[in-house]
């Protein structure tokens, strides 16, 4: 069947005395299948339907049957005997059976919890199961005979596949050599990523396909936190090792530094012209060594695998406490600040100094990143499985989509050169981490990002002991 071409619906016409055939009606109708009633046998060609059923004791079957058969090119009918004895009412007792295996049938596919398809050879669908419909938002039977291409809409490729961003449809190559097919991939009208199946229908090769589709983006994104958690870890060790080796040198530099800077306060020194740029020079040399001994400090924090000594919390109180600290530099910048706490918010279970570390920085990366005249919101709020969110939202230059999955990683910074170490977000990620939580960011370019930290609620399991 050539692709353009939609596959007709089954159309079946039943025809009985009055009030037989509505219940007979229903039991026929299904997705794919359209059933109308017809009052005569002599109107079926007019019906334009495929196979008629015809309700009739013998007797009549005999009068129907020339009015059948003088129709030109009649469609194919099936006469049912309704004789009052139930011991030879075969033909009624067949289609029982049949119907009741349809049933079950439909019951069965309906019942699974991952979107299911066929489709035919030219990628059009004969069947879909519920889940698939409410995956794509649709009415089951809006489904039937529609291009599934035109339904999932095109297919990129995930990350773990051939090539990154390249657009591979397992579908369509399974279409093309009839093989299967078992890869993750994305779908443009399907949100998140997804485990396709795809195995031939029959033993030819253009009968068709079932495709089944399991979405696994929560367990890719389970797997990304275990990978970032262990590269962080790694890195972490690095960090300590990197940082005690220099520390010892810049400590011996730190210090002959200092001693210089004592030396040149000699005003014979200063007399000469040649050492007049000398104080300056030293005074540049030593507070670099400072900013040095910074960025190792952080270093060290950040590798350090010590346990959260928690207490019992209260994140608004926290959050109040930080915005009191930054306040002073969101005036000078002129920026908005509001607070929208939830009254009612559990308390957690964390180590109150190492919470106030995180929320700082995420405040103090949000005032970066927004100009003069923008908003930053901090706010609290219960979320989803015994867990509490505290965000902190801005207005500013927001993330670029390439940089989302490295703002985590230890040094990566957009700031300008002097002005971030990027160890804050790599701290921030640390520590809620450590006390059984998550981080989760929401960024547009042009239009802001949403940081949140997720954090199990006091007396849930998990929480941080």
């Amino acid at each position: 069947m050539p692709a353009s071409e939609a596959p007709a619906r089954l159309r079946i016409a039943v025809i009985g005395p009055p009030g037989e055939e509505v219940p007979w009606s229903s039991q026929f109708a299904g997705t794919g299948v359209e059933v109308v009633i017809v009052r005569d046998v002599r109107d079926l060609r007019s019906a334009d339907v495929q196979l008629g059923v015809v309700f009739a004791t013998p007797e009549r079957v005999g009068d129907l049957v020339p009015q059948l058969i003088g129709q030109p090119s009649p469609p194919l009918a099936v006469f049912v005997d309704r004789g009052l004895d139930p011991s030879h009412a075969h033909q009624v007792s067949l289609l029982k059976i049949l119907l009741s295996g349809k049933r079950e049938w439909e019951k069965t596919f309906d019942a699974i919890l991952d979107p299911i398809m066929v489709i035919d050879g030219g990628g059009r669908v004969i069947r879909a199961n519920l889940q698939m419909a409410r995956a794509l938002g649709r009415n089951i039977q809006e489904l039937h005979g529609q291009p599934y291409s035109g339904l999932l809409g095109p297919a990129v490729a995930g990350t773990g596949d051939r090539f990154p961003g390249e657009r591979v449809d397992p579908i369509a190559e399974s279409l093309a050599d009839g093989q299967p097919r078992h890869v993750e991939t994305r779908y443009g009208r399907l949100p998140g990523m997804y485990e396709v199946t795809v195995s031939a229908l029959g033993d030819q090769r253009n009968e068709g396909l079932v495709v089944i589709l399991k979405d696994v983006s929560e367990r890719r994104d389970h797997q990304e936190r275990m990978q970032r958690s262990g590269r962080l870890a790694d890195i972490g060790q690095l960090a300590a090792g990197i940082a005690h080796e220099i520390n010892t040198p810049l400590a011996s530099i730190a210090l002959r530094a200092e001693s210089l800077m004592k030396s040149a306060e000699d005003p014979r020194l200063l007399a000469v012209e040649s050492f007049k740029n000398f104080p300056r020079y030293l005074k540049t040399i030593d507070e670099e060594i400072f900013r040095c001994k910074k960025i190792i400090a952080a270093l060290l924090d950040f590798s350090r695998a010590r346990r959260p000594e928690v207490r019992d919390t209260d994140l608004n109180q926290l959050a109040e406490k930080a915005a009191d600290l930054v306040g002073h530099q969101i005036k000078l910048k002129q920026v908005g600040l509001s607070l929208e706490l939830d009254p009612a918010l559990p308390h957690v279970t964390a180590d109150d100094g190492q919470m106030r570390q995180a929320l700082l920085a995420l405040l103090i990366n949000a005032l970066d990143a927004t100009a003069s005249g923008g908003q930053i919101k901090l706010s609290t709020a219960r979320a989803e499985k015994g867990m509490v969110a505290l965000t902190v939202s801005d207005t500013g230059a927001g993330i670029p989509p390439d940089h989302l999955d490295k703002i985590f990683t230890p040094f990566f910074t957009t700031k300008p050169v002097g002005q971030g170490t990027g160890l804050g977000l790599s701290a921030c990620h640390g520590i809620v981490a450590a006390h059984g939580g998550e981080m989760r960011v929401e960024s547009a370019v042009d239009r802001g990002t949403r940081m949140t930290m997720l954090l199990p609620a006091a007396g849930r399991e998990g929480a941080a002991t």
